[in-house]
């Protein structure tokens, strides 16, 4: 077994490219030798602040213990050699992000909102991106559109979604969305839109996700944005279902949030491109931006360090 003091955004964690792809693959490899029965290599999730922090590779052999000592220490080398690599983010402002979708010529935009991941643990109710679309001059907010191009927005608020709810479909509603969950990285935006659909409760089955309770949901239309109002963070949160089930065609759609950094294969068909947007939150990919208290030092890339075996 080996140990690796290093942190890394969660943009490199695909397993599919990129740095990860060539850390797990030599793991393969090393599966393939003589004597080896397996090696699994441990990334950490980038946002725990624990004292155990950092990554690790566990190998099994044939009762080989050299064996098994050497490859750890090469694929603990081999991570150590791509640190760079993964430390690589591709992250846009907020507003600069909605100015490109909104300008995009055509097809789906994704809109991943990095710092809030709800398969990271956080809680699927930042306003960020939202925020830039209320701003963006290109957008039309003003009064509900009816044309394609719509911008669909996820958002967990509870309150919002009950008030939606006890209004009706077809009904003005004013409300303070978002930010309440998470009141440290964002803040409630008061909106005022047309409750355009309302479920009182949905389940369906995801095939390889299994089935997933929607619960009540409502569609709120604010201009040309439309926004899911769900009371929990459903895995569907991110899946074209959200927005179907209320009566939407993603086909219609100009962009799309997803409150996650990388399970993005459920819009792929009709994907054009994809933004990461540098929002802020507790899953954000700057992790320059914590105030660490707990994690072994040194770390890459908080700390510089020549050698992994230094820390």
């Amino acid at each position: 077994m080996a140990e690796d003091s290093d942190d890394t955004p969660q943009d490199q964690f695909l397993t599919s490219s990129g740095p990860m792809k060539e850390w797990f693959d030599l793991a393969r490899q090393m599966e393939g030798r003589s004597g080896v029965l397996d090696v699994s290599p441990y990334p950490m999730q980038p946002w725990l602040d624990v004292a155990e922090g950092g990554w690790s590779v566990i190998v099994h052999t044939d009762n080989d213990a050299a064996l098994a000592d050497s490859l750890a220490a090469e694929i603990a080398d081999k991570a150590w050699s791509l640190r760079d690599q993964f430390w690589r983010s591709e992250r846009v402002a907020p507003a600069e992000a909605v100015r490109q979708a909104v300008t995009a010529e055509r097809g789906l935009i994704i809109l991943s909102d990095t710092g809030d991941s709800v398969y990271g643990g956080a809680p699927g109710d930042s306003t960020c991106i939202l925020r830039a679309m209320l701003d963006d001059p290109n957008l039309k907010t003003s009064e509900v559109s009816k044309t394609s191009e719509v911008c669909l927005v996820p958002m967990v608020d509870s309150d919002a979604l009950n008030a939606a709810i006890s209004a009706g479909v077809g009904a003005e509603v004013t409300v303070e969305l978002g930010g309440k969950l998470d009141n440290i990285f964002s803040r409630p935006v008061q909106v005022t839109g047309k409750v355009a659909a309302v479920s009182l409760g949905f389940t369906v089955d995801l095939l390889d996700r299994g089935v997933c309770d929607l619960r009540q949901t409502a569609l709120l239309a604010v201009g040309s944005i439309r926004i899911a109002l769900l009371d929990h963070r459903s895995f569907a949160i991110n899946h074209p279902v959200l927005y179907t089930h209320l009566g939407l065609d993603i086909a219609d759609a100009k962009m799309v949030v997803v409150k996650t950094a990388s399970n993005f294969q459920f819009f792929s068909r009709w994907r054009s491109g994809l933004i990461r947007v540098d929002s802020p939150g507790t899953t954000q990919s700057d992790l320059t931006a914590f105030q660490w208290k707990r994690i072994p030092r040194p770390t890459y890339p908080l700390d510089k360090f020549a050698d992994w075996r230094a820390s």
